[in-house]
């Protein structure tokens, strides 16, 4: 009895397709993505699907039209140019604003994902070196005066239940009431030249934006990501290395605002993968809310509307008294007199010309 199971269960995995298993895979199998001319358009760690659209980093966009698994080659289709959003917004002047609490929240769900060049391997099972990079982006969004709510609860292994694991984190931290959401991984491709990024003379990695496209929130996703890579774009030319769309759902069926950042590839220098973070931080920051210079102090706001309120209630005051002295003497000249001598008496002598009072 236990061998007929047995068979029937190898028979059953035979004909699960292996696309069911790449949303929670390592990548061991790097797959070649070319065009119809069979040039090479990037490489992708997982199995591609006939579907998956790929824009990338000069925003020429692809569809996959047919993977063959023997070569590890998936053929995609050129759709053109991927027109991103407008950003011209960025150029403006920047003003201080008093804005609403800005949140946004982080986690993990590839807990042992690690770089060679810094933590010695790429995979440690009792949390791995994205954790570090997890923690400095946290701290360089809080820097830009966001307030994030971090998870580094372990999900490992790392399988194809990952996601499945990394999802009662995800939805506990939606709940806190962010304005996204952000799995941070890091790739599985072993060319880290692909990655490789200098901005203003640091040497730091690009960042894949990776979507996923089997849920109810696949457009709105892949708009927040073309949102991110046109600020990244205008900001800092290249640090956006390109947006995989892709058939799995990543959790990102849990709000609109949902992205996973792949920094850099297990081969990248991890150093270089931290410098990153304070970048993607400013990004993200203006992608969310606008071209703004920071919060505005709150009380120094307060007075500021106070003091407002103060002069519009002086100046209707001015205006009812003059209309109630016209109206009352029926004379401009006479109307002015009366309204200087009211005017004296609301402001107890401290406003107007006291030669004028030849009663006293």
């Amino acid at each position: 009895m236990k061998r007929q199971m047995a068979v029937c269960l190898l028979i059953l995995l035979l004909f699960i397709p292996k696309s069911v298993f790449a949303e929670g895979g390592e990548g061991d199998s790097v797959y070649r993505i070319v065009d119809e001319s069979g040039n090479e358009i990037t490489s992708f760690a997982g199995v591609p699907d006939a579907g998956d659209e790929y824009i990338a980093g000069d925003n020429r966009h692809f569809r996959v039209t047919a993977v063959d698994e023997d070569s590890k080659t998936a053929t995609a289709q050129s759709l053109g140019t991927y027109q991103l959003p407008d950003v011209s917004w960025l150029t403006e002047i920047a003003h201080p604003v008093s804005a609403a609490k800005k949140a946004v929240a982080l986690y993990c769900t590839h807990s042992d994902e690690s770089y060679e060049p810094g933590d010695g391997k790429s995979s440690i099972d009792q949390g791995g070196g994205i954790y570090d990079v997890a923690e400095s982006f946290k701290t360089a969004l809080e820097k830009e005066g966001l307030t994030v709510y971090y998870s580094d609860e372990n999900h490992y292994p790392h399988d194809a239940g990952a996601y499945r694991r990394s999802r009662a984190t995800a939805s506990s931290l939606v709940e806190e009431g962010v304005d996204a959401i952000m799995d941070v991984h890091r790739d599985g491709i072993p060319d880290a030249s692909q990655y490789e990024k200098n901005i203003n003379g640091e040497d730091l990695t690009k960042v894949r934006l990776l979507v996923g496209r089997s849920n109810q929130n696949a457009e709105a996703n892949k708009a927040f990501a073309a949102q991110i890579k046109a600020v990244g774009d205008e900001v800092y030319p290249g640090l956006i290395k390109d947006i995989y769309i892709g058939k799995g759902t990543y959790n990102q069926d849990l709000m609109s605002q949902a992205v996973l950042l792949e920094f850099g590839t297990y081969t990248s220098d991890k150093q270089e993968v931290l410098n990153s973070t304070g970048y993607m931080a400013d990004v993200m920051n203006k992608t969310l809310y606008g071209n703004i210079t920071g919060a505005a102090d709150s009380k120094q706001a307060e007075k500021t509307g106070a003091w407002k309120g103060i002069g519009w209630l002086i100046g209707a005051l001015v205006i009812g008294v003059l209309i109630y002295a016209f109206a009352a003497t029926g004379s401009g000249k006479a109307a002015m007199e009366k309204w200087k001598g009211s005017f004296r008496e609301m402001t107890g002598g401290m406003m107007g010309n006291r030669d004028d009072r030849s009663d006293e």
